[in-house]
């Protein structure tokens, strides 16, 4: 029986890109400026293994619970990551260190390299998922998805953490201002 104070469950969000209301070109502008003023770890979030293996860089990642161990990322549908996190229920978070901003380059699609080929010229083993982890990164997060909310453009995936592997302690990578920085 619920506590009469607690309130009561709601309903999963699911909102469509039907659903999409254009706004003011410099609304858009400004809401840009914002989250590019709002600092943010920056992670690559890799799934699939092999040929099949695929990733980005992204900021969207936050804890979600301790107990049990959760956190979320937030992908764009129209990405090759997102069908591979879909596709494989699993996914892994690579925070980067300072070091590791080649890396962070080439997930964020800046050196041209596509699918598979993002994986070259770094260390990359498995966790528990399969999915990547980078050998030299802060932090990596091996995650199944314990759930998926569809959300305008994107999808936020729930993850249930698996495995946790510490790296070396050194300089975070953070975004700030549109650009990658150091806290070094």
């Amino acid at each position: 029986m619920r506590h009469p104070t607690t309130p009561e469950p709601r309903s999963p969000l699911a909102i469509s890109p039907e659903h999409i209301h254009h706004a003011e070109p410099h609304l858009v502008e400004s809401f840009k400026r914002a989250m590019g003023l709002l600092t943010g770890a920056v992670t690559v979030i890799t799934a699939g293994h092999g040929e099949t293996a695929r990733g980005l860089t992204a900021t969207a990642v936050c804890s979600v619970s301790i107990a049990p161990p959760t956190l979320l990322v937030c992908v764009n549908r129209n990405g090759e990551a997102h069908h591979a996190i879909a596709d494989n229920g699993a996914f892994c978070v690579n925070i980067l260190a300072e070091q590791n901003r080649p890396v962070a380059d080439r997930f964020a699609g800046r050196a041209g390299a596509k699918g598979s080929e993002k994986f070259l010229g770094a260390d990359w083993g498995p966790l528990v998922t399969g999915a990547p982890a980078l050998g030299d990164a802060l932090v990596s997060i091996d995650c199944t998805i314990a759930e998926s909310v569809e959300a305008y453009t994107h999808t936020v995936f729930f993850g249930t953490v698996l495995a946790v592997r510490l790296g070396p302690s050194q300089p975070p990578l953070v975004h700030f201002d549109r650009a990658y920085r150091s806290l070094a």
